[in-house]
This record gives structure tokens, sequence and C-alpha cells, in this order.
């Protein structure tokens, strides 16, 4: 073997370019690259003699770092949180966020449940007396779970009245807060629950309620002016029975509905047309893209049609609920707490799903969408959540195809071993880096669950292949103790270099100021990392007990196991032995030679050697019983018989050896593709594929 230029010297064959201009020039700036180059190389080249001679050590070494790493996993954290992983630290919103809850608390904010309608067929108007008669069903159904809507819903605030009657009385009534279009009729008063007793009176409700009647009727027995000022500039009015009726013909429509005594039903878009409002005109005012979508307005500017209607449920925070029931009878004997506060809330949102979403009949005209904060983060849960199933298919997938693809007839040329090893090897490095962002205290979420185990082990199993690949076809007469340094000098620096190119864009990526991107950026990096670090240290000493098993002449895979071609017994024909051609006539003599066989100095072959004074020993009886069949068919067998040291080569091949892939696609698959006819036809299926594609695309 060649001796190597020491480092930072060029070869000593090197010479500049032919034509060059500046041939010094050239070489100055050569000289450096080169140098680190060679430098680079070189302590590659030791690392991976060391590595071989302690192949034991550094396996069982580094499997034991790996796999204490991957124990940081019990500590991992999922974040759910909307505002924890797509706001920006430092943002405005942030800030606004930040804003509300130092003036206001840290859980003054209210839960939203949404119901959306729209019709079965694409386009229908949805602005008709029947479809909000239907809405209002659906939203009666959904409000209907255990707990009432008016003892958890969201309240704007109930006043302070000195009358105490009067107060006892409003905080009944007090209305929740619906963002609904049934409030431009008197419809959106059964959505609200709550009633008060007064004597010579029936219950009242918001269905029935005249404010400023009651006031009338109360005035001679209670000093109500404060209350009666208070109302004025709410500007409650007659509240919701001073409304049209969807239904005219409900013998509960009251007299004071505008459409009472017509008995005509409204016309939804001209009630619609600017909103809606609740029981105060001036502080609850819906816009219209709070309520409807798809809307299609004349060119006046009115509202014609709309696609789909939309109420929104306000509930109470975990904080308020917990404090409005504190010290009530209801919550006297269970422990009530804030957590428990917001199990009732997740759970009552959940029912409201669940019950909207039946609300309808199936053969009825329009369809119901309910989705709340619950459903939410049952949603950001389930896709945060580890797929075991997923990510062990996908993997299994990967051990099936490493194996496959790197199994060999010959046993001598096998790697089948070495790629079950590196994928599991991969494996262990991804667990091992997620374990440590996990110690490390980022959190997890959806797109480090679901997209960063497939993406790292793509990432390590290509540096896998190449280095297996490298290492089996190693330079004629490379000595045994420096193949594996000799397989880092040549694929180490490629390698290294794509792994620290990929941690460097990752650990860039991380600059983005969105904490989820950012999170999933510094995982992928750190992940990387340890791949790198399982390729570049653990794998080679797989690599490494591989030759050793290769130079024990065992069987790839089933490695307790001694292979078939260290002893084979060969039929040759006596004439083969001088070199002449078989006669016809005597193709039935046949005699049998005794072979031995050893490693050559690559180890990649197991040679069947004929000692040079051969002893012929008669033919068996049987002469199917002689055959040859052996897994290693394709093992190279050098029969010698010349006189002195000479030998002659010879190869047999059995026809099981060319089934492998790579045979497949060389003589086979690429042949296919390279006919014209194939072509054309591929084009074609691509073109059609295409063409429906393009199809199913929506059309603006």
């Amino acid at each position: 073997m060649a001796r190597r230029p020491p480092l930072g010297e060029l070869p000593p064959d090197y010479t500049p370019p032919a034509g060059s201009a500046a041939p010094q020039i050239l070489a100055g700036s050569l000289k450096a690259p080169l140098w680190l180059r060679a430098y680079f190389q070189g302590l590659l080249f030791s690392l991976g003699c060391r590595i071989q001679r302690h192949c034991g050590k550094v396996l069982f070494l580094g499997l034991l770092a790996f796999g204490a790493l991957a124990l940081g996993l019990r500590v991992a954290i999922i974040e759910t949180d909307l505002e924890q992983l797509w706001v920006e630290v430092g943002s405005r919103v942030s800030q606004e966020l930040q804003y509300t809850k130092e003036k206001l608390g840290e859980e003054a904010a209210y839960t939203s449940q949404m119901l959306i309608q729209t019709p079965r067929q694409e386009g229908e108007n949805v602005l008709t007396p029947e479809a909000l008669r239907l809405h209002l069903q659906a939203a009666l159904t959904a409000s209907k779970v255990s707990w009432d809507l008016n003892k958890i819903c969201y309240k704007s605030g109930v006043p302070l009245i000195e009358n105490g009657m009067i107060e006892r009385m409003i905080e009944k009534l007090f209305p929740c807060v619906i963002l609904t279009p049934l409030d431009c009729f008197w419809e959106g008063a059964k959505l609200q629950g709550g009633s008060a007793y007064l004597p010579g009176r029936p219950d009242i409700q918001w269905t029935n309620l005249d404010p400023e009647q009651l006031l009338e009727e109360l005035g001679p027995f209670a000093s109500l002016e404060g209350f009666r000022e208070l109302l004025a500039k709410a500007q409650v009015g007659q509240a919701y029975v001073g409304r049209p009726c969807l239904n005219p013909d409900d013998p509960h429509c009251p007299p004071s509905a505008p459409n009472h005594h017509s008995r005509q039903a409204p016309r939804v878009a001209q009630e619609l047309s600017g909103g809606c409002h609740g029981f105060s005109h001036k502080f609850m005012h819906w816009q219209e893209e709070l309520l409807l979508g798809g809307m299609a307005r004349s060119p006046q500017g009115q509202l014609l049609r709309a696609e789909a209607l939309q109420s929104t449920f306000l509930l109470m925070s975990p904080r308020q609920l917990y404090e409005h029931f504190r010290g009530d009878y209801q919550t006297h004997d269970i422990g009530w707490s804030e957590e428990q506060a917001g199990t009732v809330l997740q759970a009552w949102q959940r029912r409201f799903v669940q019950l909207a979403q039946e609300a309808l009949p199936e053969n009825a005209s329009q369809q119901i969408h309910a989705f709340s904060s619950a459903t939410l983060d049952d949603i950001l849960q389930a896709f945060s959540e580890v797929s075991a199933a997923r990510v062990a298919g996908g993997y299994l997938l990967m051990l099936a195809y490493a194996c496959v693809t790197m199994l060999r007839w010959d046993c001598a040329q096998s790697q089948g071993a070495v790629g079950l090893a590196g994928v599991l090897l991969v494996a262990l490095a991804v667990a091992s880096g997620l374990g440590l962002c996990a110690l490390l205290g980022i959190a997890f979420n959806a797109a480090t669950t679901q997209v960063l185990p497939f993406l790292a082990l793509g990432i390590g199993v290509d540096d896998i292949f190449l280095l297996a690949h490298a290492f089996a076809e190693a330079p004629p007469g490379t000595p045994l103790q420096e193949r594996m340094g000799e397989c880092l000098l040549r694929t180490g620096p490629s390698v290294a270099l794509t792994s620290i190119n990929n941690m460097a864009a990752f650990f860039m990526a991380a600059l983005v100021p969105i904490p989820a991107l950012r999170a999933f950026s510094l995982q992928a990096a750190i992940v990387v990392g340890c791949n790198f670090a399982a390729v570049m240290l653990v794998f080679p000493a797989v690599l490494s007990l591989d030759l050793h098993r290769r130079h024990c002449q065992r069987l790839d895979v089933l490695c307790c196991f001694s292979s078939p071609c260290s002893a084979r017994v060969i039929q040759i024909l006596p004439q083969e032995l001088a070199d002449r051609t078989v006669p016809v006539g005597i193709a039935h003599l046949t005699a049998t030679v005794h072979a031995f066989a050893h490693c050559d100095s690559s180890s990649q072959h197991v040679i069947t050697s004929l000692p040079p004074q051969a002893h012929l020993v008669p033919p068996p009886s049987d002469p199917l019983s002689s055959e040859l069949f052996s897994p290693g068919g394709s093992t190279r067998d050098l029969l010698g018989q010349e006189e002195g040291t000479r030998q002659k080569a010879a190869y047999k091949s059995l026809p099981c050896a060319r089934w492998t892939l790579a045979h497949f696609a060389r003589h086979q698959f690429a042949p296919l593709l390279l006919q014209s006819r194939a072509k054309v036809r591929v084009q074609a299926l691509a073109l059609t594929g295409l063409a429906q594609w393009m199809e199913r695309q929506p059309v603006d």
C-alpha cells in the first residue's frame, strides 16, 4: 500500500492543470484547503482504526449513553395551548394579551362555543324563516345539558340595585351573552334561561318580559328611579317582546310583536341587515360578520342572501365558575375547586357539540357544525400524541427495506444484519435526541411527535447506507485492521459536512419568533446531532463486528451458524484441470475434488482453493446428490490445478444469486423504462393524473 503524504503536503504526483495562467497562485490557493481536508481525513482515519480495535467497548458504551438519554422522554411535556404555540413572543398580540391579564385578571376571559348552520345543497340561501327555526331547534337542543346554560354562561355583569327584591329578580333574569342571528327576532328570548316570580303574575321570563310595563306596574310599590334610569341608558326598551316573530302563529308570540296581528313571516334579510342586538341596543350590537357567512349584497349594499348562520355561546372561565359556585349548596359536598370547574366546563362543551350534531334529522335541508374550545384542545391533543402504531409501522418498513437491499446470497458480501442494526441504531438515536430535548425543557408539539421521528429516520438511514456501501467497497490491499479507518477516511467528510449543515440550518430556523416553529427547529437540530454521533461513533463498531463475522465465516443475520461456503465440495471435470474443452461424448466422466476455503485479504469473498496435487475420488453413485446448491453460490471459487504456486480461478453462480433488487433494477426495470412505448405510457399517465388533479381543484 502506497505511503500517504504527510499532513499539509500535496501528493508527489500532483501537477497543476495544463494551460493555467497562474499555476503558482493556483497551487497556493489549493494548499490550505487540501491541508485542512487531509488533516480532517487523518483524524477520521485514526478514529476509525481505534473504533475497530475496541468495537465491543464502543458499542456497549454508545448504547448505554443513548439509552440513558432516551429515558428523558418520561419527563416530556406536550404543549397544546394555542397562545403558547403560535403567539410570537414580544409581538403586539402578546402584549395585548398580557395587558388584558394584568388589568382584568388571569382568568377574566370567557370560553366560546360556536354553532354553525349551512345548507346541504351548496349555494342555497339560509335567510329564510324555516332555516332560522331549524337553527333555533339546534341551539335549544345543544344547550339542554345537565348543567343549565344559565348557570355557567358568561354574563356582562349584574348591576347593583338598592331594592333587594328587584336585585334578586334581576340576578335570576340577567341574560347570557349569546351572539346569534335569532336576537333579531322574538325567538332569541327562548335561548335565555332563568325566571322570576312576583305575586299575582305568571313566571317572568324573557319570552314575556316587557321591562317598561313591569316598571310601571311596580312603580307604586317601590322606588325604581335608579333602575329605570339604568334601563334607559342601556336602551333596553321592550327587550325581545318588541321584535318580530319568526312564526307568527306561535301561541306564545307576544301581542307587541310587529307581525303578531298581520300573521306575515318577517323579511329575514331585511331584519338581519346591519346586524342584530342583544337585550341592550346600546351595548350589545352583533355585526353581520359575527352572525352570517357567504353574504351577497345588491349594488346598493343591501343584504340579499347568505350561506351560513352562526351563533356563539359565551361561557365563564374556570376561575369565574369556581368563584360563582364557591360556598353554594350545590357544590358543598363535592370538594369544589378550580380544577373541577374546568372539568365541568370541558364536559359541558363536549356534550354541547354532541347534542348539536344530533339536533337535526338526517333528511333535514340544513346541517349543523358545532365547535368549542374543548374541541380544539381535543384535536390538538389527538394530533400531538405519538401514534405508536404509525411510528412502529414506519420503522418496521425501513427495517425490512434495509435488510432486503443489503442482503446478498453471497455470505461474504451480505450485510443484512448491518442494515437491521443501523436502522435500530437510528431509532435509538432519535429517541435519545428527543429525550435530551425533554431534559432541556423544550416542550413537544404536534410537529415534534408527527413529523420529526420520520424526518430524522430518513436523514440517519441515508448516512447508514453510505457508510455500509463504502465499507463493503474497500480498495484492494487494504489491511484488515485499517478497514474502518479507510471507510471513514473516504466517506466520513461527506457524512460530517451534511450533518453539520443540517444542524446549522435547523439552528438558524430557531431564530423564527413563533414558539412552535422554534421548538421544532431546536429539537430537529438536537436529533440530527444525536444521529451524527451514532453514525460516526457507534455504527462503525457495528461494521467492525460484521467484519469479524465475515472473517470467521459466519452466516449473515444468523451469525451463530457457520457459512456453508467455508467447506464446499465442488464437482469439476478432469479435462478442466488441463484447460481443455470438454468433449461431449465424455461429459459423464466427473470427479470430486476436496477444496479448502479461506477469506481473501479484503475479507469480501470466501475463496475455495484446490491444492496443486489434488486427489481425485470416485464420484457418488447418485449424480443428483453431488449437485452444487448453496446459499453462497455467488462466492468466487478459485480452482487451482497448475504446478507450483499457480492456480486457476473459476467462478460458478447459482440462479438464486440474481434474486436481488439491484439485479431487478439493472436488468429488468431500467431496460423497460428505456423503451419508447414505456416512456409514452409513463408520460400519458402523468398527464392524466395532473388533469384529474386540476379538475378537482376549486375554482374561485
